[in-house]
């Protein structure tokens, strides 16, 4: 019932937004415009579009001349496409074929995705995944990515606040020796920050919409002072939750703060910056698919309405008396960028930066209601220290780039778990009935020389060298033994393991090539591999049985080649796809805190993607993309059996976006308007029971969702309003058709609902209709 009514909420709010916004489109067309012009050009106030009647930057943009498939996001794109108080990685999705987005609460950027580049995953997942931190991110070219942490090698609410960002770069797989990171597998995510331009400058934004979700932020340009422009930034983001539940555990919010000054010389540019963020993510419980026995919304054996979506309903949620999860991260980062051009021919960059983080995760598992280690106190920190140089040589025909870099990690992770229905040993107290406590290292130190040989104007080739060294500690430092922490205890599950160390050298290969069939045609090819380390349980950490520790780095073989065309409002890509990975682990959980490891396990992924868009500035455009990839793996279950061939978890085979939209100048104003159709198949369930991926799909995760997103852009008030330059109103409506999806699930084990629940599908729904708006003022 109070779904319906939050349904029915969300309707009444998205009639009456759409119908403010066309009444003031009537309004507007019909005032006085003295001249026909505005006195501010609404596509050029802060860096927006230009006054080109084909402009790019109204969508993403492809680069003709680069051998390695990759798209830009402008600015203009990410706030069109990213819902107000939201994450970016919908824009990403919205405009990048083979790039799927998978979230487990509402669009808020206080919200962490699993996102895929071509099918390699990196962020939250369900049990059984081989690749778990398969994509780079970095912000202003400086890595974020935690290379020991399993899932939480990277989240996307580290990122929350879209306002603070100019674009965003997609690189596919490892690129070339140049671009090659430490997890640069399924690709590289680039977000770029907002500078302050010559003069000063700020905007406010504040938002809201459905499920009790409101955001505010702002930035401030200062304007060239001395020759010095600094761009200060902030911004907060909070939302409740979509999911139906007695007592809801409370909202997740995320707070961003970022600075950056930079000038430029005779001869260079510097720029310094620092960066903070911190979340709070409150987080429902995943609910059986169908009713399993003896599960009802009470708990397991007791009275009541049974448990899952066919029964209690598609987005109910245990009480927070029976479960809850809340998590907590903090990002600091700070770095110092130096671009020195040396000689003429001679370019030399270089970064230093500092990156550290905190997380804190604390569970309460109440449902069984047996006495188990139903509750834990998970904290980690972990410190990257690094740097990088190269150097960019210009010669006739050639461009030679040559350089490297260095990074130094420590992850520190202990764990306490306790049992709350056993006296003592409850939540908070000095008696856990399980504990361990990990010092780990990890470093790498990477030599790169790459050449972009020009033999003649039509025809580049690229090739590259990458030499890599890896090297591992992970140390179990845990002081106490489980009869010293719990009288009696013989289950052996404190670690006995006393971790592993690993050193890596490889070199990894990378050929590219671009070919102008037409100026308006060019055809492209690479080849690159690159090298990975594993995840810290790789190597023993938490392990209370012994572990064989990798011998080898994963290790991925990408091909790519197709076709890029762009010419006037027309643009377009193919890209053909075969990607092998090797030497993959997959972590094995036996028993509560009871890991071992199975390796190696092996990914084979082919298909194509594709992005076909037409658009200029004013009038209609359209665009078409997506990806048809299949997914396949190699691996041993956790009885030492081979599985092969086995689809890969959580790939769908098609995923395709087509949008249509169209925009008009009118009475100082741009009305925009555009809809987006997003496709995606079903995906396959991995077993926490086999530790394999199976031949099982997902129940309900085959979906069509159509978004719908209008705004204005106006100079309207600037004469009203002292400095107002520009104003912008932005409506968007998501999951318009309310359809009932899950986005991420698997096969229990039992460990979360009791043994009754054995071989139960557990899933995560997707998020209902929702309606967002927000309004943006610069000055």
């Amino acid at each position: 019932m109070s779904q319906m009514k939050s349904s029915r909420k969300s309707l009444l709010i998205a009639w009456w937004a759409s119908g403010a916004l066309g009444a003031a489109c009537i309004a507007f067309a019909h005032a006085d415009d003295p001249g026909g012009k505005p006195a501010v050009n609404v596509g050029e106030v802060n860096g927006q579009a230009g006054g080109s009647t084909t402009d790019k930057k109204h969508r993403a943009k492809i680069s003709m001349a680069s051998p390695v498939q990759s798209v830009h996001i402008s600015q203009a794109v990410i706030e069109e496409d990213t819902p107000p108080g939201g994450s970016m990685v919908e824009a990403i999705a919205a405009n990048t074929p083979g790039f799927q987005a998978r979230r487990t609460g509402t669009a808020s950027g206080a919200n962490r995705y699993q996102i895929r580049l071509n099918g390699i995953q990196i962020g939250f997942d369900e049990t059984g995944q081989a690749e778990m931190n398969g994509n780079q991110v970095l912000m202003d070219g400086i890595p974020l990515n935690n290379p020991l942490a399993s899932y939480h090698g990277f989240s996307t609410a580290e990122l929350p606040i879209a306002s603070m960002f100019s674009g965003i770069n997609v690189v596919y797989g490892p690129g070339t020796a140049k671009q090659h990171w430490f997890d640069s597998m399924g690709g590289t995510i680039d977000f770029s920050t907002k500078s302050s331009g010559e003069k000063p400058s700020v905007f406010v934004d504040v938002g809201g919409g459905s499920f009790n979700a409101y955001n505010a932020s702002t930035g401030i340009s200062t304007g060239s002072i001395d020759g010095w422009r600094t761009y200060i930034a902030g911004g907060y983001t909070r939302t409740g939750q979509a999911r139906v539940s007695p007592s809801l555990t409370g909202p997740s919010q995320s707070t961003a703060f970022f600075l950056k000054t930079q000038k430029r010389f005779e001869g260079g540019h510097f720029a310094m910056g620092f960066y903070f963020n911190n979340t709070q993510e409150n987080r429902p419980h995943l609910i059986p698919v169908y009713p399993f026995a003896g599960g009802s919304i009470n708990g397991n054996g007791v009275a009541g309405q049974a448990l899952s979506q066919t029964t209690s309903g598609f987005y109910y949620t245990p009480s927070s008396d029976l479960w809850t999860k809340n998590e907590q991260y903090h990002t600091y980062l700070g770095y110092i960028k130096l671009t020195s051009n040396l000689t003429r021919n001679v370019k030399f960059n270089n970064a230093l930066w500092y990156r550290a983080g905190n997380r804190l995760k604390v569970r309460i598992d109440n449902y069984p209601m047996v006495p188990k280690l139903n509750t834990e106190y998970y904290p980690t920190s972990s410190g990257n220290f690094g740097y990088r140089g190269d150097f960019t040589i210009t010669l006739p025909w050639n461009k030679i780039d040559v350089g490297g870099y260095y990074q130094q990690t420590t992850y520190d992770s202990s764990f306490a778990g306790y049992g709350s229905l056993v006296p003592g040993h409850e939540l908070g107290s000095n008696s856990p009935l399980y504990y361990r406590d990990d010092h780990d290292h990890w470093s790498a130190a990477s030599a790169f020389l790459q050449d972009k040989i020009t033999p003649v104007s039509f025809l580049s080739i690229t090739p590259g060298l990458n030499l890599i060294n890896y090297h591992i500690s992970v140390n179990n430092v845990t002081s106490v033994t489980a009869p010293s922490l719990f009288p009696g205890d013989s289950v052996g599950s404190f670690p006995t393991v006393a971790g592993d160390t690993a050193n890596f050298t490889k070199l990894a290969p990378s050929l590219a090539l671009n070919a102008a069939i037409a100026p308006e045609i060019h055809a492209f090819a690479t080849w690159s591999q690159n090298f990975q380390t594993q995840i810290d349980s790789a190597y023993g950490e938490g392990a209370s049985h012994p572990v064989i520790a990798p011998t080898e780095p994963a290790k991925i073989n990408s091909y790519m080649a197709g076709l890029k065309y762009a010419h006037g409002p027309v643009e377009g890509q193919v890209a053909f796809v075969h990607q092998k990975l090797t030497d993959l682990a997959v972590q094995i959980t036996q028993a509560e805190s009871q890991n071992i490891i199975v390796e190696p396990a092996n990914e084979t992924i082919n298909g194509v993607n594709f992005l076909l868009a037409y658009g200029r500035r004013l009038g209609f455009n359209a665009r078409l993309i997506g990806s048809i990839l299949h997914g396949s793996e190699n691996t041993i279950n956790a009885s030492g059996d081979p599985v092969n061939g086995a689809r890969v978890t959580g790939l769908p085979t098609y995923n395709i976006n087509f949008g249509i939209g169209y925009r008009v100048y009118a009475a100082r104003t741009l009305w925009s308007a555009r809809i987006l159709d997003n496709y995606q198949s079903a995906t396959y369930l991995s077993s926490d029971i086999s530790a394999a991926p199976t031949s099982l799909k997902l129940p309900f995760s085959a979906v069509n969702l159509v978004n719908l997103s209008l705004s204005a852009r106006t100079t309207m008030f600037d004469r009203d309003v002292p400095g107002l330059k520009l104003m912008r109103v932005s409506l968007m409506l998501d999951n318009l058709l309310n359809r009932e999806y899950n986005v991420q699930g698997y096969v229990s084990a039992g460990g979360n609902y009791g043994p009754g629940s054995v071989g139960t599908i557990l899933a995560s729904p997707g998020t209902p209709r929702a309606v967002y708006a927000s309004l943006t003022a610069m000055f």
